[in-house]
């Protein structure tokens, strides 16, 4: 019997022996947010607090950030029960304009411990890092990683998306959205709002299906913010879906010929409003009908045309150039005439175009 009972006394003595050696600590709070702050307010600091409610001293045995961005500080030494300990997370924002969010992860001295502190809050970008990232001015405080949107090549009857990046300097919430649009264009949606220093992208569809010509596409948005607004250059290249085609359309396919890759316009007098005119022609050694899709110069001072837009196998068609000398913008004239057809094996012909001003 007394065997039985010391037995009993022993097993009870154990148990409160591992009850009173239990380590148990609690974080008061695990996320802080900074809110929005100019970074040349420079690093920015908070405190996470850890009580010990366990029965035996606690240790942080280490604390690692996500990022080298964000640095956290802790006490080295042992808590007593009941004690509180702090972790110090110091966030950098230099160089770091927009939201942000990190964490702290943090270990105690027993198993299965690991917290994650998390911090966030937004950067209001200083004048010199956002504009290395974001150059271009718009209005209302927001600027553009680009100052024109460059869509892309574009296959005819396909759908393309582009990409604005853009920036809010200012200390309020915006809304950014764009108006006079070309029918092939559209914004993804009706407007993009963007908090103070935050970074957003505004998404752009470009519909070639609605879009007439071939070639070089421009054209001039707004991005309007608030009542005040900027204008934004768009461009994209359409070319011919020729996937399609088999070996036998191929073999049958038109075939461009010029026979011409330059154009001389001779001598000319700066600041007339004469055009001066040359031609050239374009045969179609092919087996199918030649469609001409567009010839066009970039050049303000050449316009162009084709006596048909559809030549038949082994026929011909004429194309003028006119060249006006007022409108060369540099000391001599030096374009480019770009002639797209239905040429698959080469659907864009390049015509060089000069002329030399008089002395």
């Amino acid at each position: 019997m007394n065997i039985l009972r010391n037995l009993v006394l022993c097993l009870a003595a154990a148990m409160t022996i591992g009850a009173a050696g239990r380590q148990q600590a609690r974080w008061l709070e695990t996320y802080h947010d900074f809110g929005a702050f100019a970074e040349s307010d420079g690093p920015v600091s908070c405190r996470f607090y850890l009580v010990n409610t366990g029965d035996e001293p606690v240790a942080i045995v280490a604390a690692r950030a996500s990022c080298g961005c964000t640095a956290p500080q802790y006490p080295r030494g042992s808590i007593a029960p009941g004690d509180t300990a702090a972790v110090t997370v110091t966030y950098d924002p230099a160089g770091r304009p927009g939201h942000f969010r990190k964490y702290v992860a943090v270990d105690l001295s027993y198993p299965d411990s690991r917290t994650k502190l998390d911090i966030a809050g937004t950067v209001i970008g200083s004048e010199a890092s956002v504009g290395t990232r974001y150059p271009a001015q718009c209005a209302g405080g927001i600027r553009m990683a680009k100052g024109a949107l460059m869509v892309g090549d574009v296959t005819k009857g396909r759908m393309q998306t582009a990409f604005l990046g853009v920036y809010n300097t200012s200390d309020s919430t915006v809304t950014v959205r764009a108006e006079q649009l070309p029918p092939y264009l559209e914004m993804a949606a009706q407007g993009a709002t963007i908090g103070a220093g935050e970074q957003s992208n505004l998404t752009f569809l470009f519909r070639s299906d609605r879009c007439p010509d071939y070639g070089l596409v421009e054209a001039n948005i707004l991005l309007l913010v608030g009542d005040q607004g900027c204008s934004l250059p768009v461009s994209a290249i359409v070319s011919e879906d020729f996937s399609g085609l088999d070996a036998r359309e191929l073999e049958r396919a038109p075939v461009a010929y010029t026979e011409v890759s330059a154009l001389d316009f001779g001598s000319y007098r700066r600041g007339s409003e004469a055009p001066v005119t040359r031609t050239f022609t374009v045969y179609n050694h092919g087996r199918s009908n030649l469609m001409i899709r567009r010839v066009y110069s970039a050049d303000p001072g050449v316009t162009a045309r084709a006596q048909s837009v559809k030549i038949k196998p082994g026929k011909s068609a004429e194309i003028t150039v006119e060249f006006t000398p007022s409108a060369v913008r540099g000391a001599f004239f030096n374009a480019r005439l770009s002639l797209i057809t239905n040429d698959p094996a080469a659907p864009v012909k390049t015509i060089r175009l000069t002329a030399t001003p008089e002395e």
